[in-house]
């Protein structure tokens, strides 16, 4: 906290998971699974509402599975690099630009 303090610019980027989602069923992952992320997801909301008096901003992304590479395309799998892009924008906003989350649209397979 002291090194984010002193920070010009500090930001908390969380890489939660779809499965942090209140609702979100759409993964075989172990309920223990679910469950962390839930839980990391909470502690990023409290971070959150503490830190943003002092300037620092928490960001969570709740993607859902992604490839390495791929397609950057409608109806193709998310890519890293479309996370990590949205990782860029998110802390390239102006300091008085919180944004507390992404949520991504689960792809849905074709039938």
């Amino acid at each position: 906290m002291p090194l984010l303090r002193a920070s010009a610019e500090p930001d908390i980027v969380n890489l939660i998971s779809a499965a942090g989602e209140v609702g979100q069923h759409r993964s075989d992952a172990h309920p223990a699974y679910y469950a962390a992320k839930h839980a990391q997801a909470g502690y990023a909301e409290i971070l959150s509402e503490r830190l943003r008096p002092e300037g620092i901003r928490v960001i969570s992304l709740f993607p859902p599975d992604f490839v390495q590479d791929g397609p950057r395309e409608t109806g193709a799998a998310l890519t890293a690099q479309s996370v990590v892009d949205c990782v860029l924008f998110a802390v390239d906003q102006p300091r008085d630009c919180f944004i507390r989350a992404f949520y991504f649209e689960q792809l849905v397979p074709r039938r």
